[in-house]
């Protein structure tokens, strides 16, 4: 996504460019599949609207009409705890409570777990910039009981990360905007409710792919190459890179992929930012598709699905209704779900085979949501060190490596989890790259 964007900006510009695809599809981990009648994205099927750079680039692509947002009417999300479903309180937002009586009347916190949430507003806020991880930032707003029960699976799970490690302002800098404005989340959150209504999140009437397409089309066909693994090198003042039997010698490169894949590409060529690159974890996930006949799943499934904390000793991570998020993606008569495994606690799971990850998530679903029979349909996708682990210290990190990106004329570099992370901001960043691309010249 990174990468198209960015070409897509530079041919807008009238700049002639090439871009090289290792794998033998565009998108990266957005990929729409259909399948016995299912229509399901193997990676994010919706991205967040209230960062305006996604929607605007489907509009730019003629995709305006294909924008659906997620069910407003079904927007309840569940936490797994003592092998119960507890609905999430009304009224909250990324784990912030903007509204008391459903928290105090909800089965899902004890007393005094609900008491030291409830006084959040009276929490100092922490002025001294310093960064912190996601963990100590939910235990000082809001106790130890709203990281364990709700943080850790669903701020931690988003990231498939350890919220011990990872840097709330790499993460969610939201959060850590509204505790300086506001000087309490709870204030933050209710002045932030008192905007524009809307639903929080859009996809596209055919899946995330149709943007994959529509971007992949805006650029010349004669630039594009899949399955061409690049090699890069300086040269005088511009690079030669090199795809099988082909080669080019440019001004300007854009590297867009993953921290990890990027350090190689910039070993000889920047040696400080290339180590720095390598040092940025990764998580592997998967996520398991499962379609049902409607029949056969006793739980309403009315909400955008569940997500289970640590302390349940279950494999799946957590489980999106897809069929109830997002409309036409299930055949009539059946329901689709998909769960989510592997992360940085449980790397060693994507070593089973396809089956064996399969049975895990039905297992841990089985009773929770009354699954009666066996699944009519079933697909799983592998995402090793798929997603990027922003830990404490990143912003630092990025610097370093923009520090010695550009003592190298005509080099730049974007890709997912490096600037910010979601659709909206690989978007972004792209279009900041692209857009702002010079030869020094």
């Amino acid at each position: 996504m990174a990468g198209l964007t960015a070409a897509r900006s530079l041919v807008r510009r009238g700049l002639s460019c090439v871009v090289l695809e290792a794998s033998d599809g565009w998108g990266g981990v957005v990929r729409t599949h259909r399948e016995a009648g299912f229509v399901f994205d193997a990676g994010p099927d919706s991205m967040l609207a209230q960062k305006p750079e996604g929607v605007a680039l489907c509009r730019e692509l003629g995709l305006g009409e294909r924008l659906i947002s997620t069910n407003p009417h079904q927007r309840t999300v569940y936490i797994l705890r003592g092998g119960r479903l507890h609905e999430m309180p009304d009224g909250m937002v990324l784990g912030v409570p903007t509204r008391l009586w459903p928290l105090a009347v909800s089965g899902l916190f004890s007393p005094s777990g609900k008491l030291r949430m409830a006084l959040e507003p009276f929490v100092r806020a922490r002025r001294d910039g310093a960064d912190e991880s996601i963990a100590s930032f939910l235990v000082r707003r809001l106790g130890r009981e709203a990281l364990d029960r709700l943080g850790e699976p669903l701020l931690g799970g988003i990231h498939a990360g350890d919220p011990a490690r990872l840097s709330v302002r790499a993460t969610f800098p939201r959060l850590v905007e509204m505790e300086q404005r506001h000087g309490s989340l709870l204030r933050g959150m209710r002045a932030a409710a008192r905007g524009p209504a809307g639903s929080a999140f859009v996809s596209l009437a055919g899946g995330m792919g149709e943007l994959v397409g529509a971007l992949s089309a805006s650029i010349p066909a004669e630039a594009l190459r899949l399955g061409a693994a690049a090699r890069l090198a300086r040269e005088d003042d511009g690079f030669v890179v090199e795809a099988g039997a082909e080669t080019w010698r440019t001004r300007a490169v854009v590297v867009a992929v993953p921290a990890h894949r990027a350090s190689p590409l910039l070993a000889g060529i920047t040696p400080d930012a290339a180590a720095t690159l390598g040092g940025i974890p990764f998580a592997s996930t998967a996520t398991v598709m499962l379609g049902f006949r409607r029949i056969d799943v006793a739980h309403a499934l009315d909400g955008y699905g569940l997500v289970v904390p640590r302390s349940e000793g279950r494999r799946t991570l957590a489980c999106s209704f897809v069929s109830t998020k997002l409309p036409g993606r299930a055949p009539d008569g059946h329901v689709l779900l998909r769960g989510f495994v592997g992360g940085v606690h449980a790397p060693e799971i994507l070593d089973r085979d396809d089956a064996t990850l399969v049975q895990y998530v039905y297992e841990d679903l089985a009773r929770v949501l009354g699954l009666r029979g066996s699944p009519v349909f079933s697909r799983v996708f592998r995402w090793p060190k798929g997603t990027p682990q922003m830990e404490i210290g990143h912003a630092d990190r990025v610097a370093a490596v923009e520090k010695a990106i550009a003592r190298v004329p005509g080099l730049y570099l974007t890709s997912g989890g490096f600037r910010g992370a979601g659709l909206p901001d690989v978007i972004a960043d792209a279009q900041r790259v692209g857009s702002g691309l010079s030869f020094g010249v």
